[in-house]
């Protein structure tokens, strides 16, 4: 097989890899926990289990400085990381399943959050790899692979589960996930070595945390108007984030089975998402990155809207099939943007660290800031909930009005 092939099928395993454990605790997990009889607050406030994937971060210095004992003198520093990093996915997942059915909130915050670290340090070593195999030239092009295998990922933990989960009983569903998830490493497996001579250099604390911790960030700032960028990344999927929340526990609500939503709502969604995907790789190419964000900022608070409509509305599965394109349509366009954005300003000596901050800033609005969600749709009701939400976008919209202004005024 053509090399230039087999590493964007690589990236396009590796995404699939990283969207299958984010599902399982964002909208399949809260299926489960309707179905155990938590209330919508704590559903709500649950979704803190994706901390971690604020504080990537933190992690990314240790994970680009650290070896994995004998795994990263047999098959690299890069293949190492993320190798050890699904096998604990594997257990872990496969624990959730378990004590999921027992209903124990404990036991199932434990596991997710053990779940959401795995998770975002395979994330951290899958896009420093990312950046590092694919010639910049080609990123844009290799964050559609990604992209794809990611909703792909979400399809088998979001869709697949939800569905199975209609016929058979929750902690099988997860074990079946759990199996999916270590197919995943035969791919890494079979993966180039991006760190082929990586070596350990022993340094004492002092100059490690200068080279692995304040280089990166000194170099990010050397960015003109570096806040704003980064201010920007914590709004750009805000709107997004605080309605996602709570949009499978908002449709079994309204009266949607599982089932429906499994093929709706997953599958169904997929294919806009994908479709949205493609026209955001489209549009970047033509119109260049600042058009393009322009675009998707815009039209995923206003997404939010047709939620709001269908709150309006009720049970309806034909309303249901458009709002779910507009909402996942517009989502895969930002997708695209985003991801290609973040990739395009990290620098290649620094990219698993840089990419690491920044991503771990966009998940902060989709972890933290949205845990909040459940007291305003309790307070205000759905709809009224979901026009709130929409109008969330105004800040992201306002500062990348100045990042505009300024890029003009150089």
């Amino acid at each position: 097989m053509n090399k230039y092939i087999k590493n964007f099928l690589i990236i396009f395993a590796l995404g699939i890899s990283s969207g299958l454990p984010f599902a399982l605790i964002s909208s399949t997990l809260k299926a489960l926990l309707v179905d155990a009889g938590f209330t919508i607050k704590t559903i709500g406030f649950l979704s803190l289990v994706t901390l971690p994937y604020s504080l990537k971060f933190l992690i990314a210095p240790f994970i680009d400085s650290l070896p994995i004992p004998f795994l990263t003198k047999k098959i690299g520093h890069r293949k190492s990381w993320i190798i050890f990093s699904q096998f604990l996915l594997v257990i872990f997942i496969f624990l959730l399943g378990i004590f999921g059915i027992q209903s124990s909130l404990l036991a199932i915050t434990i596991f997710a959050f053990l779940i959401a670290i795995s998770s975002c340090a395979q994330d951290i070593v899958i896009d420093g790899y990312r950046i590092e195999l694919i010639n910049k030239n080609d990123q844009g092009l290799a964050t559609s692979f990604y992209v794809y295998g990611y909703r792909i990922g979400i399809l088998i933990s979001g869709s697949l589960a939800l569905f199975l989960a209609d016929k058979i009983s929750w902690n099988v569903v997860y074990l079946i996930m759990s199996l999916f998830m270590a197919s995943c490493m035969l791919a890494t497996l079979l993966a180039k070595e991006t760190r082929k001579n990586w070596q350990n250099k022993k340094t004492n604390f002092l100059e490690w945390f200068k080279n692995f911790v304040l280089d990166p960030f000194y170099n990010f700032a050397e960015n003109k108007g570096w806040y704003l960028i980064l201010l920007f990344i914590i709004s750009f999927k805000l709107a997004d984030a605080f309605a996602g929340n709570l949009t499978t526990p908002f449709l079994l609500e309204v009266g949607y089975s599982k089932t429906e939503l499994a093929g709706i709502l997953k599958t169904f969604g997929l294919f806009a998402t994908l479709l949205g995907v493609f026209f955001g790789g489209v549009f970047t190419k033509k119109f260049n990155i600042l058009p393009t964000l322009w675009i998707a900022t815009i039209i995923q608070g206003l997404s939010n809207l047709s939620f709001a409509y269908l709150a309006k509305i009720g049970y309806n599965i034909d309303l249901l099939y458009i709002v779910v394109f507009i909402e996942n349509f517009s989502g895969g366009i930002g997708d695209a943007v985003f991801v290609a954005y973040l990739s395009s300003i990290c620098n290649l000596n620094f990219s698993a660290t840089q990419y690491a901050l920044l991503s771990s800033l966009a998940s902060f609005a989709r972890g933290v800031l949205s845990s909040s969600a459940g007291i305003y749709a309790e307070y205000f009701g759905w709809f009224t909930f979901f026009i709130f939400s929409a109008l969330l976008a105004i800040p992201g919209i306002l500062f990348l009005l100045i990042l505009t202004i300024k890029k003009f005024q150089k």
